[in-house]
């Protein structure tokens, strides 16, 4: 299935020479010479960016180790449950145990990141080394940087050369994109990078024949992204809409036949991991089991009036909980929460309300984030980290408007994401990495809005978009 994916995937490569000639003006005779234009398409190369961002990355986190074992800063690394599933099918228990005190088999989790991680855990034993959480850590950095390449393209298919050769830079060197490879040991990165890969073929598939192979690897990878995160099916029928309207209203393109081709091999790629959920846990349930316990953390009358959700009734941390989850079984300990939470949310309007706008404003400032992530307390740059990302926000938020002023449709695949796929955290609860899977597409927003906002503070001509 993956290879599948990933091979339709590689047909946009052979786009972005053409898409990059087409919006790059030609520079005038005189304007600068072959030295310098030669330089200035070596920083634009998607393959350099990569390098350095990927060599950045690796750098910090050796220096975050280093200064673990000889300085005894206090830097964790957050990922129990991922790591206690990594471990149970590195060990042939198969996929169980999300953390200590509940051994079962689960759907705590979406599958491919635990079982990622247990290739590092078959390679490294977890009981006599930290090689297992090195590996993954690595491959997080990998998959952040890979993520320079896509951004790259959709800069340059949507704002021109200049701003997706920008915007790749960018996230080389984003705070947030060179954090959470090292910092969390979960799916963000991948995430990230899957998202904006399907952005791409997104726009792809608007001009592609209604015969072509890429349309098969549009579904497939729909299905493995969402056994990476459930999360991003949010924007799958908003996508399959856009794509609908745009093919008939551009060129008349049939678009119903491939479009159900994506649908069923959207299904085929995730029925085995539903059909197992079904059978070894007694129920159906769409990739994850924990939504409903989630909902109760993040709306119950025990919610601290300084935070996001109630933490201190987590079963990790529990022994309430975990007997009550233990007892009954994970799939009726997770409709009970969800009914328990729901009842809440209906006799307590005003105080849902109340957390799901302090959990709004902690997904766009890291308020909460900044208090208690370990990292940014360790640096003590608290406030700085709240500033920054609000900052970042108000950007992107900015650039989003301009583009949406400009080109409606063009922008309304990524709109459509950065809009969609942080609302389930909004009503259950919020963190700055549940976020992270639409950063690419926030910081080629906040790209365009500082390279629009530079230009008209010099009076200078604003830059054309490139045609889709």
């Amino acid at each position: 299935m993956l290879p599948l994916a990933i091979g339709a995937l590689a047909m946009p490569v052979t786009a972005i020479d053409d898409v990059s000639s087409a919006s790059a003006p030609v520079p005038p005779v005189g304007s600068g010479s072959p030295e310098h234009l030669g330089s200035r398409r070596i920083l634009r190369a998607p393959a350099l960016v990569i390098l350095i961002a990927l060599f950045l990355r690796v750098a910090l986190l050796v220096a975050s180790h280093v200064a673990e074992n000889r300085f005894h800063v206090e830097l964790s690394n957050v990922g129990q449950e991922a790591a206690c599933v990594a471990a149970a099918l590195a060990s042939g228990k198969g996929f169980a145990n999300p953390f200590r005190g509940y051994e079962a088999p689960t759907a705590w989790l979406a599958p491919v990141f635990p079982l990622l991680w247990s290739v590092g855990y078959r390679i490294f034993n977890p009981e006599t080394s930290r090689g297992g959480l090195y590996f993954i850590q690595l491959v997080n950095c990998v998959f952040s940087a890979l993520t320079c390449w896509p951004i790259f393209w959709l800069g340059t298919k949507k704002f021109g050369t200049k701003i997706g050769g920008a915007a790749a830079w960018t996230w080389a060197f984003l705070p947030l994109a060179i954090l959470f490879p090292l910092e969390w040991t979960w799916d963000q990165s991948l995430s990230a990078l899957l998202l904006a890969l399907l952005l791409c073929a997104t726009f792809y598939l608007r001009d592609a024949a209604a015969r072509s192979m890429a349309w098969s690897g549009y579904g497939l990878l729909w299905g493995f992204a969402v056994l990476v995160n459930p999360t991003l099916c949010l924007a799958l029928p908003f996508l399959m809409a856009w794509l609908t309207y745009s093919r008939r209203r551009t060129d008349a393109l049939p678009s119903l036949r491939p479009l159900l081709r994506v649908t069923l091999l959207f299904v085929l790629a995730i029925l085995p991991w539903t059909a197992r959920n079904y059978f070894v846990l007694d129920g159906f349930m769409f990739i994850k089991s924990n939504f409903g316990l989630e909902l109760w953390l993040g709306n119950n009358g025990s919610v601290p009036v300084n935070d996001v959700y109630a933490s201190q009734l987590n079963p990790m941390v529990n022994h309430q909980q975990l007997f009550q989850l233990a007892f009954t079984g994970e799939l009726p300990y997770m409709r009970a929460k969800q009914r328990v939470a729901v009842a809440f949310i209906r006799a307590n309007p005003g105080t849902f309300l109340k957390l799901f706008s302090r959990r709004v404003l902690d997904t766009w400032t890291a308020w909460y984030d900044s208090r208690i992530d370990k990292w940014i307390v360790a640096l003590r740059l608290g406030w700085v980290w709240a500033a920054f990302c609000g900052a970042f926000s108000l950007l992107a938020g900015a650039g989003l408007i301009m583009s949406l002023r400009r080109k409606f449709l063009d922008t309304l695949p990524l709109v459509l994401c950065a809009m969609l796929i942080p609302f389930p955290y909004y009503v259950t609860h919020s963190s700055l990495r549940y976020r992270h899977p639409i950063d690419p597409i926030l910081t080629l927003f906040a790209v365009y809005a500082v390279t629009r906002m530079y230009l008209a503070a010099r009076g200078g001509p604003l830059p054309a978009d490139p045609e889709a």
